[in-house]
């Protein structure tokens, strides 16, 4: 027993670390490369983790870095996010060991129940991630029409792309002003418009984002009419962000048939032979 809750502790004691080591933050690509023109010199962050890169191969270490950008989690490294879910690993295992001491259950019950309670710690970390992506790109949806319309609308007023796309981020609230302002912010620094929007798209792998941006970089080098396109752009976003809605709509009551079995139709068969049941109970015998 007492090496158990010894094991208990330092499986607790190893998780609070590696989470703590975890949220560490670290500087974001365009805060580098702004201190790194400052100094005329390389920068290197002596608090990256570098054990757990070798661990992940450089394969998994792509995917994962790829999915912390859409996230927009730029200041967490492909080693803090192992960090994080080798310790939620460890929660789950000292988690499942606390329950063993509480519950006393068969031996083959508690190796099954660790292994579950540590995967369910391992896929959390995960789970999170995909999460923020999921919400940061359906921000990006819904204020991308706005945005278009305000950039097309001062665009049209005699403003530069550049300076609409300043002038613009107010009506962009949330992850799609965030990539803007960074788009901005490499412009300054003497990027060109099509490679910082480029990499904006890259940045949030939204797929009407990227498309928007496609057809901006081609108008521009085709000499068209952006604000005419700006403004059909914004149509198309807006008119398949209704569709969305409209499948949503669509599905909504097969998603609502389990809630009703469960909760709604016991409820009312209680309403319904509840007052049958009473009556009949209590009728002298």
């Amino acid at each position: 027993m007492t090496m158990l809750i010894l094991a208990i502790v330092a499986l607790g004691a190893a998780a609070t670390f590696l989470f703590a080591l975890s949220l560490i933050p670290q500087k974001s690509t365009l805060k580098k490369t702004l201190e790194e023109l400052e100094s005329r010199g390389m920068v290197r962050d002596p608090r990256n983790v570098r054990a757990f890169e070798k661990i992940f191969s450089k394969e998994r270490r792509g995917r994962l870095k790829r999915k912390l950008m859409e996230a927009g989690w730029y200041t967490v490294t492909p080693a803090q996010m192992g960090v994080r879910i080798v310790g939620g690993g460890l929660f789950g295992v000292s988690f499942a060991l606390v329950m063993m001491t509480l519950l006393h259950l068969a031996p083959v019950l508690n190796m099954i129940a660790t292994v579950l309670v540590g995967g369910v710690g391992i896929y959390l970390p995960l789970a999170s991630l995909e999460k923020a992506i999921s919400k940061r790109k359906v921000q990006v949806q819904k204020a991308l029409p706005d945005f278009l319309d305000m950039v097309a609308t001062t665009v049209q007023a005699g403003l530069s792309v550049n300076q609409a796309l300043g002038y613009a981020i107010d009506a962009a609230p949330g992850a799609l002003g965030e990539e803007i302002r960074a788009t901005l912010s490499e412009i300054r620094l003497g990027r060109s418009r099509s490679e910082a929007l480029r990499a904006a798209a890259e940045r949030l792998n939204q797929q009407q984002f990227t498309t928007t941006i496609t057809a901006i970089t081609q108008a521009e080098r085709l000499g068209t009419n952006i604000s005419k396109v700006l403004n059909e752009l914004a149509e198309d976003v807006r008119n398949h962000r209704i569709m969305l809605v409209e499948e949503h709509a669509a599905k909504l009551p097969v998603k609502m048939v389990f809630p009703m079995a469960m909760f709604m139709l016991p409820a009312l068969f209680v309403v319904i032979f509840g007052a049958l049941a009473a009556n009949y109970l209590s009728q002298p015998k």
